[in-house]
């Protein structure tokens, strides 16, 4: 932060301690500092900048961008205060306006690497990935090593069908301590034959992550010797099904010894280095027994369509509030004529089924499917799952049932940008939001295409 502003050493004094608390987390004492400041030097441009970028990390995005303004009324030649209010107005989904922020920072300084990171971030939230990489281009060349900008090229690439160049990039996550790192047993494994050794495939991101990359699990166990497992306990028992892993461990426990481990999204890049093909779905089954017990709950209505719903991911997952959807909106649309909707969703959005009215049109599933196997078992009984992006996607696509994902606008990489169809699992259909927020659009698609399907189903009874 170097805008021209009115020096004090009473000022600087101030902007030196704001700073401070800010790179050591302590954000709110920041804020308070910056404010207590500003009132006894309100055209100090640097606190200012300050001051907005402590409530973007508040989340409190209006706000920064009022104090960004504010900045560069005082100091319009600022890269820094451009930059910043260009993040802030991308967190407000304000992508081309985020662009123009940044492309004024970069002809104030041009060869700003995190700046140029910014603006391909922005481009990119704005579904512009293919200029995206043409700014990571830039700052590479630039920064070759810079791991972070390299991560959002994997992104890139990655959405844009770009395979071949985005599973080299991904691997810049575990630079970037992403997973958080841990002590691996033996070497990294690199797709060599491991016979009468032992090979642990190690989790990492979420459960979806799994369940995805669980396609890859038994060409790794053609490699060779013993094949240990490491997941989460909710889906132990859907990897174990599959057969192929000799031993599986928690995550919360103890890392096993081993003679190779690998994290588990490294697999794809693995056996795409070495030309073998994507393994397609379906490469799991649902437990028949189960199943039984699942379909006696149900009782629909004769020549009703099955549908499991649902609408909320991890709790945890940074961008949950793109992703998810309201309860009420699911039943607003798909409580249709000819359709039965049943939850399957787990988590604490499992209370918002509590707020219904009595005789709402939804039975709830979730006291009958303690894992995700048992989920499995259920989405087997089911005609279809509509859902927006969470892991459940992930389990019905791989068992090769219907499912129908409501994708925001700019969504994770697996589903791309653009189309109906998901190269990953050829029994999903993709319903996409127009814009940033724009569910009404998606749902609208997704209720007119359920709605002839119970037509069509009715028609042939």
């Amino acid at each position: 932060m170097n805008g021209q502003a009115i020096e004090t050493p009473d000022a600087r004094t101030y902007f030196s301690r704001g700073l401070a608390l800010h790179k050591a987390g302590r954000h709110e004492e920041a804020e308070a500092l910056c404010k207590q400041a500003l009132e006894r030097f309100p055209r100090h441009a640097d606190l200012w900048n300050l001051r907005g970028v402590n409530f973007r990390v508040a989340k409190q995005y209006a706000r920064a961008a009022a104090c960004l303004r504010e900045g560069l009324a005082l100091a319009p030649r600022d890269p820094s205060l451009w930059s910043n209010l260009g993040n802030v107005l991308k967190d407000l989904k304000h992508c081309e306006t985020a662009a123009v922020c940044h492309r004024r920072s970069l002809e104030l300084q041009p060869d700003s690497v995190s700046t140029l990171h910014n603006l391909g971030i922005a481009l990119s939230e704005g579904g512009r990935d293919s200029e995206a990489l043409e700014v990571y281009e830039r700052a590479l060349a630039i920064e070759p090593g810079n791991a972070d900008v390299r991560w959002d090229r994997a992104l890139s690439r990655l959405r844009t069908g770009n395979y071949a160049g985005g599973w080299t990039d991904y691997e810049a996550r575990i630079e970037r301590g992403d997973p958080p790192k841990r002590d691996m047993p033996g070497k990294r494994w690199n797709g060599e034959r491991y016979d009468g050794k032992r090979l642990l495939i190690v989790s990492e991101q979420g459960l979806g992550d799994t369940i995805w990359v669980a396609r890859y699990f038994p060409m790794a166990k053609k490699f060779g010797g013993e094949l240990i497992v490491e997941c989460r306990p909710e889906v132990a028992a859907l990897i174990e099904s599959m057969g192929m892993a000799d031993r599986i461990v928690f995550k919360r426990d103890p890392l096993p010894d081993a003679d190779y481990h690998i994290l588990q999204c490294s697999l794809p890049s693995v056996f795409a280095h070495q030309g073998a093909p994507v393994p397609t779905a379906p490469y799991l089954a649902a437990p028949a027994g189960h199943g039984e017990r699942i379909a006696a709950v149900m009782k629909p209505g004769k020549g009703r369509l099955k549908v499991g719903i649902v609408w909320g991911g991890s709790v945890t997952y940074g961008r949950r509030a793109d992703r998810d959807a309201p309860l009420a909106m699911f039943l607003q649309w798909f409580a249709l004529p000819g359709v039965q909707l049943y939850s399957l969703q787990k988590g604490p959005q499992e209370e918002d089924l509590n707020s219904l009215p009595a005789g709402a049109p939804i039975v709830n599933l979730t006291p009958h499917t303690k894992d995700f196997f048992e989920t499995a078992a259920a989405v087997a009984q089911l005609d279809l799952v509509l859902m927006t992006d969470t892991a459940v996607a992930h389990l019905a696509g791989a068992l090769g049932r219907p499912v129908w994902v409501l994708l925001n606008r700019v969504p994770h990489w697996l589903w791309q940008l653009d189309g109906g169809d998901c190269f990953w699992y050829p029994s999903m259909r993709l319903f996409r939001q127009r814009a940033w927020g724009d569910w009404g659009g998606a749902f609208d698609q997704a209720a007119a295409a359920l709605l002839e399907l119970g037509n069509a189903r009715r028609g042939r009874a």
